[in-house]
């Protein structure tokens, strides 16, 4: 298998889906799922996302990476106390990706310690001086009802994140809970970023990288402490909040979360209100230094019909300085053109945007919707369609390496 260095972003692709029983163990639930998609593409694209990690975290926050290297045991311990879950998914990751490594670089890249280290890449990012997050989220009612929709973006090496990401239909086997839909990178495994519960609530995270309250130029030892007395990493925030039960139980979970990381999680379903059930949705921003939230409601009646969140604070207005903030008043802008009255399919096509805001913007913050880091869209309709309803869910993925059919190595 080649997979050369050309991206193909005309066309979406739809991600291969695949269903997890949560109530089996951690070191077997992934085992077909990761068992196919190695037999489709091998070893390399996982090699070469954790190699471009270790190098980016290197050259760009060479204090956190040191520390995080020398130390990466004392997480493993932490997190084996705490999350046992999440790290027993890691290690199952790692261990499959080991049966199968080919050289001494590989089997250096896939050990369990490099593995959580790539797994805790946001986490040195955001104690870091990270530059701009790309991320974009929106939820609105629309004619056709409640939507939520976003673009996913990432890296390094977004084209290998996009080869990767599968659609994931989590199911509980014996115990019976509600499952739930995810859309994720096979590299984090253990990370639900943008998930459906269908009939009740929907979830996407964006990155919150500076601000009031943020851990910006935390040190790396500090951080280790505040896991180890109890704060929250990002998954187990994530985690926290999908096992919730109802969409009031899902905002509570996340605004009362006693984060390690700043991260805005955004959350649509259905509320009483007035004796019925009404649409409903909400920005929560997390802010990690003060272990305090904000919490940014779908505004009702005339008062507005969408939340848009990007990766800067809704509540400072658009600089040059704050990094995403012209890319959020850019969907604003489009949101006011179309109107309310536009169809779903219509406010999907919004995350496809390709131009800058305002028009002669050239500077670094450039206002594009859909960028060179955009990954996937994802659509979720979590309220009010039949569970059986397709445009209940639809995912795209927009990054992958060109493919071609020979059995050979990574090119890039």
């Amino acid at each position: 298998l080649v997979l050369a260095s050309e991206v193909v972003r005309a066309q979406p692709f739809r991600p291969a889906s695949y269903k997890v029983d949560l109530d089996l163990p951690a070191t077997e639930r992934w085992r077909s799922v990761l068992a196919e998609v190695l037999d489709l593409y091998g070893t390399s694209p996982f090699f070469r996302y954790y190699s471009a990690v270790q190098r980016s975290e290197a050259a760009a926050f060479p204090q956190q990476y040191a520390y995080f290297q020398a130390h990466i045991g004392d997480w493993q311990a932490a997190y084996a106390e705490r999350f046992p879950d999440a790290l027993a998914e890691l290690n199952a990751l790692a261990d499959i990706l080991q049966s199968r490594a080919e050289t001494a670089e590989e089997r250096g890249a896939f050990s369990r310690e490099q593995v959580l280290f790539a797994s805790l890449q946001m986490q040195i990012f955001n104690t870091g001086t990270p530059k701009q997050g790309e991320c974009t989220s929106v939820i609105a009612r629309s004619a056709d009802g409640l939507v939520h929709f976003r673009n996913w973006d990432f890296g390094p090496l977004p084209e290998l994140l996009g080869l990767l990401s599968v659609e994931v239909q989590f199911y509980f086997s014996q115990s019976k809970r509600q499952g739930f839909r995810c859309l994720l990178a096979l590299t984090h495994i253990d990370k639900w970023t943008t998930c459906m519960k269908e009939g009740a609530f929907s979830m996407s995270l964006n990155a919150r990288e500076f601000g009031e309250g943020h851990e910006r130029g935390r040190l790396p030892e500090v951080e280790l402490e505040l896991l180890r007395a109890g704060r929250l990493p990002r998954v187990a925030v994530l985690r926290n909040v999908m096992l919730s039960d109802s969409y009031e139980a899902a905002v509570h979970t996340a605004a009362t979360a006693n984060a390690l990381t700043s991260m805005y999680i955004i959350l649509a379903g259905h509320e009483v209100m007035n004796g019925s059930q009404q649409p409903a949705g909400v920005v929560v921003t997390l802010m990690s230094n003060t272990s305090s939230s904000d919490v940014l409601k779908l505004p009702q009646g005339t008062e507005g019909w969408f939340l848009v969140q990007t990766n800067v604070d809704h509540w400072l207005p658009m600089s040059d300085n704050r990094p995403s903030s012209h890319r959020r008043e850019h969907v604003k802008a489009l949101l006011h053109d179309l109107g309310p009255a536009a169809s779903v399919e219509e406010l999907y096509s919004l995350l496809r945007d390709p131009e800058p805001y305002p028009a002669d913007n050239t500077g670094p913050d450039d206002g594009k919707v859909f960028r060179d880091t955009t990954i996937a869209s994802v659509l979720m309709r979590p309220w009010g369609l039949n569970s059986a309803d397709p445009s209940a869910w639809h995912a795209d993925v927009w990054k992958r390496p060109v493919i071609d059919a020979e059995p050979t190595q990574l090119l890039v």
